[in-house]
């Protein structure tokens, strides 16, 4: 699967020491990510982690997808990548945030 036009947008927000930019919380992280899409791309880009995390992609090929992205931050090989996907998917539409 190639990476859509959002995903890329909101890797670009997955910085290095996103802690600090946007708060010690893996939510706050996703909100900031979130800032870097445009707010009415953001069905959209639920949709897109919905195909990610349909259970078709192994969580090596997540990372591939992912680091296809050019990241600035990666993550660890245990289901974290997968584990934060699923946390973004998950927010998008909830709390306003859509």
């Amino acid at each position: 699967m190639r990476a859509s036009d959002e995903f890329l947008e909101f890797c670009s927000g997955i910085i290095q020491n996103f802690d600090a930019v946007y708060g010690p919380e893996p939510e706050d992280w996703i909100r900031g990510a979130l800032g870097h899409v445009h707010q009415e791309r953001h069905l959209v880009l639920r949709d897109y982690l919905n195909g990610l995390l349909s259970g078709h992609y192994s969580d090596a090929q997540l990372s591939e997808i992912y680091h296809s992205t050019s990241p600035e931050l990666g993550f660890l090989d245990n289901g974290e990548l997968r584990q934060f996907l699923e946390l973004a998917r998950d927010m998008i539409g909830k709390s306003g945030i859509a």
